[in-house]
């Protein structure tokens, strides 16, 4: 399949992501934070720390962003299923994601979509955008980008039923088996320190996504506490 970037990155918004860190800025319904505003406002923060892509889900939240950043925006669309969400599995959700402004669509494309690899082509013949297709496995990467997609997220990884209970890091030995074919892969899933990004690109990683390490105060608070001596004190009563 020759080495990344071998087939023409489709799109100057896609160029821009690479070799740089994307940040996403998603907020679910049940947090505090949940404000169409307040993503805009995330994603402004990454922009001014020298983010160079966004990734950022539902139509609303997508438009928002573009009134705020001039950066490329990964737009996905989540929908319930089963133990987690399904990633923008139809073509009426992509175009959604397109209306709004986004400049690269995320698909599922684990085994357990029901759209799979086909809406890969669909969306890019369709919308004439790119395509990241987020994976949890080797075999996924390879179907997908040989159904033309542009970029592989290892964002799906751990988080398929038949992966579970997720691991703590980030799958770094998924990156490399995909880079190592000659594919244009995206990190992303459980990076959250300077060292785990450098090993993604040390890896091969085109790109890296870092989710609520960034933009999740909850999830932040969480982990730190965590190690408090308070926590621990808790944790041995429980």
């Amino acid at each position: 399949m020759g080495v990344p970037g071998c087939r023409r990155v489709s799109g100057y918004q896609l160029d821009r992501i690479g070799g740089g860190l994307v940040v996403s800025c998603q907020v679910p319904e049940d947090h505090p934070l949940r404000d169409t505003g307040m993503v805009a406002r995330l994603a402004e923060c990454a922009e001014l720390g020298g983010a160079a892509g966004l990734r950022i889900d539902t139509p609303e939240d997508v438009l928002a962003v573009r009134e705020r950043t001039g950066l490329p925006v990964i737009g996905q669309h989540r929908v319930p299923f089963a133990h987690r969400h399904l990633i923008t599995p139809t073509l009426r959700l992509a175009a959604g994601l397109v209306e709004a402004g986004a400049d690269i669509v995320a698909i599922d494309v684990t085994a357990e979509s029901p759209s799979g690899p086909d809406l890969v082509a669909a969306v890019r013949r369709k919308f004439d955008r790119p395509v990241m297709a987020d994976v949890s496995t080797v075999e996924e990467g390879l179907k997908a980008w040989a159904a033309g997609a542009d970029v592989i997220g290892t964002t799906l990884s751990g988080y398929t039923a038949r992966q579970l209970p997720t691991p703590g890091e980030p799958d770094l030995d998924l990156v490399g088996a995909l880079a190592a074919r000659g594919v244009r892969v995206v990190a992303e899933g459980r990076y959250r320190t300077e060292d785990q990004v450098r090993q993604a690109f040390a890896a091969g990683a085109w790109s890296v996504v870092v989710g609520d390490a960034i933009s999740d105060p909850i999830a932040i608070t969480g982990r730190l506490a965590r190690v408090t001596p308070a926590a621990t004190v808790i944790e041995a009563a429980g």
